[in-house]
């Protein structure tokens, strides 16, 4: 009896557990539901920035002198080139018109080179003719020299007239000697000539002095009547003497050139050409210019008519002054560009007070710093433009910097935990009549906490929040 009662409340246990279970499994799934809707979406993200420090820039003049005219008024917003002051520079002006002059000058110099050095070669050419007639006179006087003492003092008087010939070459050749040291001395200096080649110069002065002064004493010889007995050895030293006469005007021929003295004038104008441009750049100078856009705060050229490079003609408050400085990741910096539109937020205890401002510029590169929870990071340095200035803005005041980095109309968007993954489908869960039916998506743009839906699903359908949820699968019952 006792056996049987057991057996019946074992069998009313299991029927009951079982009529549970089925219940349970006639029961829907209860699931958190999204009812999507076309609407504006967008991502951003938040980092805390701060006010710069006002800037203000001191405008000096490179020269001085006396200020003609002053174009700006304290008070006076101006760009960057527009000019400020302009200084008195006719000085400077004139001076180039004098160096300038100068150029001229020295191109009729160096144009003049060619017709100098065909002078030149002709007087020598002529010289060397005579000398090269006078070597075949001297064959005739040598036969006279053996006929009577009449002939001979006729011949003596003959010898003292070749010998002053030669003596007045030689006085040539020491003058354009001369002349030649002082050229290769100035080219020299110059830079032109190295010392190897003035030394050269020098020597040929002396040699030619050295000569000059060896045929004086023959003519002095000559002239006493001492050596006349030796009429032979005396015409072959005027030989050797008129020959060596030719072999300089030859040497001094083949040498002739206007090449150096050429470079030293081409040298010479580049030099005042260099100093042109100098002074140029100093007249230029004269006109002074803002370096920057700003706002002038200070106008000092308007207390004085004489400017100094040592004092500032104006102070320039610039257009970046009240810019609010931010630091970005570096993982987020690649979707900013300079333009794009923030939002700006005061936090205060009265309440919050929003502004709107671009991106103003954004570094090229990374800077480390530590976030407040000690780590380090590298974050660019990002600054902003407010689109207006208030009290609001005042220097070192910390702003929240609200970045949106997507935002599109009317684009229907689930949350991220409503997506999962089927055979390489992005899926979601949509309720249709009480059942999850698994529906394929195209997805688009993934935001922080959503991801846009470009196709599979329409306005008014109802998306599993949490397509992960126990118990989940495609075709089961649910609630919500």
């Amino acid at each position: 009896m006792k056996k049987g009662i057991k057996y019946a409340l074992l069998v009313i246990g299991v029927v009951a557990l079982a009529a549970v279970i089925v219940v349970n499994l006639m029961q829907p799934l209860a699931v958190d539901v999204v009812i999507v809707e076309p609407s504006n979406v967008e991502d951003y993200f938040i980092e805390l920035g701060h006010v710069q420090e006002d800037r203000r820039v001191d405008v000096f003049s490179l020269v001085g002198g006396e200020i003609i005219s002053v174009h700006v008024a304290e008070g006076q917003f101006v760009e960057e080139g527009d000019i400020l002051v302009t200084v008195d520079n006719s000085d400077i002006l004139h001076e180039i018109e004098q160096i300038r002059v100068s150029n001229l000058s020295i191109h009729a110099q160096r144009d003049n080179l060619s017709v100098e050095e065909a002078q030149v070669r002709a007087n020598h050419t002529s010289n060397r003719n005579v000398l090269q007639s006078e070597l075949g006179a001297i064959d005739a006087q040598e036969r006279m020299s053996l006929a009577t003492e009449a002939d001979q003092q006729r011949a003596n008087e003959e010898n003292l007239r070749l010998q002053n010939i030669v003596i007045e070459q030689s006085r040539t050749d020491v003058q354009n000697a001369l002349n030649d040291l002082e050229t290769s001395r100035v080219l020299f200096n110059a830079g032109v000539l190295t010392m190897a080649e003035l030394e050269a110069s020098e020597q040929a002065l002396e040699n030619h002095r050295t000569n000059l002064a060896t045929n004086e004493q023959r003519l002095e010889v000559i002239g006493s009547g001492a050596g006349i007995v030796n009429q032979s050895e005396h015409f072959a030293a005027i030989r050797r003497t008129i020959s060596a006469q030719i072999s300089g005007i030859d040497s001094s021929l083949s040498q002739l050139s206007i090449e150096p003295m050429q470079r030293h004038f081409d040298a010479l104008i580049e030099s005042n050409n260099l100093i042109i441009e100098n002074l140029e750049r100093r007249a230029e100078n004269g006109i002074i210019t803002s370096p920057v856009a700003g706002t002038i705060t200070n106008l000092h050229a308007n207390y004085t008519n004489i400017l100094s490079p040592a004092l500032p003609v104006a102070e320039i408050r610039t257009e970046t002054d009240n810019l609010v400085e931010v630091f970005v990741s570096t993982s987020n910096i690649s979707d900013l560009s300079i333009g794009d539109f923030v939002d700006l937020t005061f936090i205060r205890q009265s309440g919050d007070v929003a502004y709107s401002g671009r991106i103003y510029s954004i570094d090229d590169g990374a800077e480390a710093t530590v976030s407040i929870l000690g780590v380090e990071e590298r974050r660019v340095r990002v600054l902003i433009k407010p689109d207006s200035l208030s009290d609001s803005f005042r220097s070192s005041f910390d702003v929240d910097v609200r970045f949106v980095t997507y935002s599109a109309e009317d684009r229907i968007a689930v949350p991220r935990t409503a997506i999962f993954e089927e055979d390489n489908q992005n899926m979601v869960y949509i309720i249709e009549n009480g059942v999850a039916v698994a529906t394929p998506v195209v997805l688009g743009t993934r935001l922080r906490t959503e991801v846009v839906v470009e196709s599979g699903i329409n306005a008014g359908d109802m998306v599993v929040r949490n397509a992960r949820q126990d118990g989940l699968v495609d075709g089961v019952r649910v609630g919500h």
